[in-house]
């Protein structure tokens, strides 16, 4: 086979691009900006925010909102930038794609994502599940009729799956219940009690720095900001963003406790025994495999880089097309 192979985590907040032979080639924020709804000038990821800003002739367009396909023709478009970013506009062979999306996806968003990818230039189009992408990216092996817990936190949503022989056998996805809720909850936090409007990068470092799951220690965080000509500084301290926090990690335990009692009592049994792996972004939220595990008496345990389970996960599935011919919508 002549044609390249392309992995697409395809992400509310970022899209990831893997090429077999030459690794992750691109990670990119999932938005595009177009001008005038001319499609012909428009940017992808990085370049289009950066261009958006100087420019009022370019509208910026989210295509994924909480995992879903918010905007069909702006998701036409990022697939078309992402195809030539992995590819190349000048092609002798088609690649085969593979585009891991939100278990739950309506079957006519999986059409209009097969359909972009195909109209884009792909030969073959296969979606996969992205807690199935995140286990084979974890490195889990799921042709065996063992058990698995996977927990994928992204922005915009999260999954909790039970797999066993390269399918789903329990899950629960909750849309919104992701990191950027998190963020949007500090946010509006910081405004209400202090006045001041934090920028996406500060929460970011609020989080990574003073936010600790399932603790009373208590961490402080100083932020700068600048009101007028002014330069200020703001304390944020770990405990006063604490309901953020639960109202961010107990919806999750909850809903892994509801995919255990679905699950078979043998694979409960493997679970106990291996315990959860924690994927995505989310996953790297101080304290938040510990808390999970507290509540729901499963170990809980993050994957290594786990915002690259995904991606790594399609890489997997395109040397296994024919696992994914058997269980996955796909067009040819």
């Amino acid at each position: 086979m002549l044609g390249k192979k392309v992995g697409i985590d395809l992400g509310t907040s970022s899209t990831r691009i893997l090429v077999k032979g030459e690794g992750i080639i691109a990670s990119e924020p999932t938005v595009v900006a177009i001008r005038q709804g001319d499609v012909q000038a428009s940017l992808f990821g990085a370049a289009a925010v950066s261009a958006a800003q100087g420019d009022s002739g370019l509208r910026l367009h989210h295509p994924i909102t909480e995992g879903t396909i918010s905007n069909t023709a702006a998701m036409r478009v990022l697939i078309n930038h992402v195809m030539v970013r992995a590819v190349g506009r000048q092609r002798i062979f088609k690649p085969d794609v593979v585009i891991a999306v939100m278990s739950t996806l309506p079957g006519e968003q999986r059409r209009a994502l097969l359909e972009a990818a195909t109209l884009a230039g792909a030969r073959t189009v296969y979606l996969l599940d992205a807690p199935i992408a995140a286990a084979m990216g974890s490195g889990i092996r799921l042709s065996g009729a063992n058990g698995h817990m996977v927990i994928d936190i992204g922005a915009g949503k999260t999954e909790i799956a039970v797999l066993a022989v390269e399918t789903t056998i329990a899950s629960r996805c909750l849309p919104g219940q992701g990191g950027d809720h998190l963020a949007a909850c500090i946010a509006d936090h910081v405004k209400s009690k202090h006045g001041v409007k934090l920028s996406a990068p500060v929460i970011d470092d609020v989080i990574a720095s003073a936010a600790r799951v399932g603790t009373h220690e208590e961490r402080r965080m100083e932020v700068t900001y600048r009101r007028g000509s002014n330069e200020r500084s703001l304390t944020i301290t770990s405990n006063e963003i604490r309901a953020c926090l639960e109202e961010h990690a107990r919806p999750i335990a909850a809903a892994m406790n509801e995919v255990l009692t679905d699950t078979p009592l043998p694979l409960r049994i493997d679970i106990s025994a291996d315990g959860a792996i924690l994927c995505g972004g989310g996953a790297r939220l101080e304290g938040l495999d510990r808390f999970l595990g507290a509540t729901t008496g499963v170990e809980v345990r993050a994957s290594g880089e786990p915002q690259l389970c995904t991606v790594r996960g399609t890489g997997y599935a395109l040397d296994n097309l024919d696992v994914l011919k058997r269980n996955f919508m796909y067009i040819r």
